[in-house]
């Protein structure tokens, strides 16, 4: 059983007053948060069974670390729950509940042993659900890419704000915004491939470009496996186009001479009394071998060795990101540092030095 709470022990520091003109003071200091402060402090919790405390169905986090939750758990055995939850009768499930926020401490607590919890029921609709779920996660630092994704979704989808709001509000850039949301609706593989890896969203950019998952998964594997870089990718990506792109061109028409005279030739030379030889077809041992055709010698000097396939999609791969660099700063409408100005400056100089090395 729970120990009794103090008012003052109550646990509502995510749903501090912000004292700045921000957005994201506004989203802190909506009615839907001043009303839960007030029903915190003004109503009394009930025991409920913790079996019957269901997620918030627009929480966007997905997992929970194992480390941390289990150290939590140790320390409501010790010290008994701490603070109240904040739930809605569930509208699908008659006796459940929904809870607007702490399903950590929910999971902790029934670790713990703890088979009740006080909670505050209080009829929430959608929209205030969303709005709860949005500003308990809005600060956190430990979500996943893909949890952050669908947060800024919900923001967006049931708060009615923009990309640039959201950037706001969070203290990032729009590119950060929609980098994630674009994650938040890719295909289920690339998702999958960003939970195992987060430290890799440049390159869902790239994998979204590939429709079919029977093509991505070889290259998802490889990334994960480390063969394949994120940095080499684009060029990889590039060079899988060009040769799905040159399998799909017909081969060119090749015209072969004509080996021996028309029929039409034929009757002509015998009206005019000509006299034309008969093609005699050559013995296979005494007839030298014929001389390569020229499209085959066209062919030969023209195609790329291994070696140079590599230093090609290399190359293609430092072109890539320096149009990634370019854009961003496009967006962000800044200006490069002193420090990208010196790596520009080298950049060009080992430039202008290969081309003058291969004049």
């Amino acid at each position: 059983m729970a120990k009794q709470v103090k008012k003052s022990m109550l646990d509502v520091g995510y749903l501090r007053t912000a004292t700045s003109k921000t957005l994201a003071s506004s989203i802190f200091t909506s009615p839907v948060n001043e009303e839960q402060q007030r029903l915190i402090h003004e109503k009394q919790p009930e025991q409920i069974d913790i079996d019957l405390l269901h997620d918030n169905p627009y929480q966007p986090r997905q997992t929970l670390d194992e480390t941390n939750l289990q150290q939590l758990a140790d320390t409501i055995a010790s010290q008994g729950f701490q603070g109240v939850l904040v739930a809605r009768p569930h509208p699908q499930t008659d006796g459940a509940y929904q809870i607007t926020a702490g399903h950590r401490r929910r999971a902790a607590a029934k670790r713990a042993g703890m088979h009740t919890l006080p909670v505050i029921v209080h009829s929430w609709s959608d929209q205030e659900m969303a709005t709860l779920a949005a500003t308990e996660n809005i600060q956190r630092e430990d979500l996943s890419p893909l949890e952050e994704g669908k947060l800024f979704q919900l923001m967006i989808d049931e708060m009615n704000l923009t990309q640039v709001e959201v950037a706001n509000a969070i203290k990032k850039d729009r590119g950060y915004v929609r980098n994630r949301l674009r994650l938040a609706s890719a295909p289920p593989d690339i998702q999958a491939f960003i939970t195992a890896k987060p430290n890799s969203m440049r390159a869902v950019i790239y994998l979204l470009d590939i429709d079919d998952p029977a093509e991505r998964a070889p290259i998802i594997e490889r990334l994960l496996q480390r063969t394949l870089t994120t940095e080499d990718l684009p060029g990889y990506v590039d060079e899988i186009k060009r040769q799905k792109t040159e399998q799909h061109t017909p081969p060119a028409t090749i015209v072969e001479p004509a080996e021996r005279t028309p029929p039409a030739a034929q009757s002509v030379a015998e009206t005019h009394g000509i006299q034309v030889l008969k093609e005699v077809s050559p013995q296979p041992i005494s007839q030298p071998a014929p001389p390569p055709q020229p499209e085959k010698i066209i062919e030969t000097r023209t195609r790329p060795s291994t070696q140079m396939k590599a230093r090609q999609t290399r190359l293609r791969a430092i072109y890539r990101q320096l149009l990634d660099y370019r854009q961003l700063l496009t967006e962000q409408e800044e200006q490069p540092t002193q420090v990208e100005r010196t790596i520009l400056r080298q950049i060009d100089d080992v430039m202008q030095q290969i081309m003058k090395d291969t004049e």
